[in-house]
């Protein structure tokens, strides 16, 4: 299934929640008000008050953030919903030593911003516009926001939005596809944010240990 094809099937798949119960009356009062011909009046009320319930609905029913990101772009990863949890254990790979910060930046285009509270990465990697680092148990990517996504994430429960980083917590396993090469694991819970037009993958730590690096990523 390519690009497009996946961006359909997402498509079919978001559930509009409800709008308060008060809510049509009152955009059809507004509605009537409008200078439309007479014989199609009442066409366009319909029209028009679905159209504004729907999105209203969207606007205003929270948690609006935790749905829109189902199918809509989280910086340059592709979060999909999918019915089934994943099958294997997640692991948080080690990045390989070798390569310095500043060749990581050289690479990459990009200076990588680090978390301060942990120091000097244990491993460095780059690739153009992509940087991954690593300490005992944490890895860290980060990647250029692109028009088309670096990573898939196909979840099965578990997004939240979080507010201190504009970002999304993925409390549960689930499997992670770089769209480019095909490369598929597993991950374990992940925070996902992006800042200046750069994503950031944190993974390897709780939601509070992850909220409280990302903070401090500079």
């Amino acid at each position: 299934m390519n690009l497009d094809d996946e961006l359909r099937a997402l498509g079919r798949s978001v559930v509009v929640p409800p709008a308060d119960s008060g809510l049509t009356d009152a955009v059809l009062q507004r509605v009537a008000d409008l200078p439309v011909r007479k014989r199609l009046r009442d066409r366009w009320r319909v029209f028009l008050a679905g159209l504004l319930v729907v999105v209203a609905g969207v606007v205003l029913t929270p948690p609006v953030r935790a749905q829109v990101a189902e199918w809509l772009r989280i910086g340059g990863v592709q979060a999909q919903p999918v019915g089934t949890p994943p099958t294997g254990t997640p692991s948080v790979p080690a990045v390989s030593p070798g390569m310095s910060l500043k060749g990581a930046a050289r690479v990459a285009g990009f200076t990588p911003a680090l978390p301060k509270q942990l120091g000097t990465p244990m491993g460095v990697q780059a690739s153009d516009g992509f940087v991954a680092t690593s300490w005992s148990g944490v890895r860290l990517e980060q990647f250029r926001s692109g028009i088309s996504p670096t990573y898939l994430k196909q979840y099965y429960s578990g997004l939240q939005y979080v507010e201190e980083v504009s970002g999304y917590w993925f409390e549960t396993p689930h499997q992670l596809v770089l769209v480019n090469q095909q490369v598929v694991r597993i991950a374990g819970p992940t925070l996902v944010w992006e800042r200046d037009g750069v994503t950031f993958r944190l993974e390897g730590v709780g939601r509070e240990r992850a909220v409280e690096l990302a903070g401090g990523t500079s």
